[in-house]
């Protein structure tokens, strides 16, 4: 019986601390950012396929959020690159927040960078 409990216990432990992570959220995300960012940055970067996804996870929440969220507006002037600078910064100025989901994240860093004139009610 000790065998079965001891067994079971091992197992608990290694499924809560060898999970993945949850790609939902903000720290999943910063990762991801941070890769995107970086390949902005460094012409010369080759990414792996699973870099390449998170990449494109980063970037395709920025630009989807910030072309339909009522609470974003970003001039014309602005690129989609200062868009992922600006969430990678909140991310990392936030690290209490990291819990909580990207897409909530990224309207958030993108509403207090790019505010609209007329306030929307969260």
């Amino acid at each position: 019986m000790t065998k079965i409990v001891s067994v079971c216990v091992f197992m608990l432990i290694g499924v809560a601390c060898c999970s993945p992570q949850d790609v939902t959220r903000g720290s999943w995300l910063l990762t991801s950012c941070q890769l995107a960012v970086k390949t902005i940055d460094d012409s010369t970067f080759t990414e792996s396929a699973f870099e390449a996804y998170r990449d494109g996870l980063c970037r395709g929440l920025i630009h989807g959020i910030s072309d339909v969220s009522p609470k974003v507006c970003a001039g014309e002037d602005v690129t989609y690159g200062q868009e992922v600078r600006v969430v990678f910064k909140y991310l990392q100025d936030h690290p209490e927040e990291l819990d909580q989901k990207s897409s909530r994240l990224v309207e958030k860093a993108l509403a207090k960078a790019f505010p609209c004139s007329k306030k929307v009610d969260n």
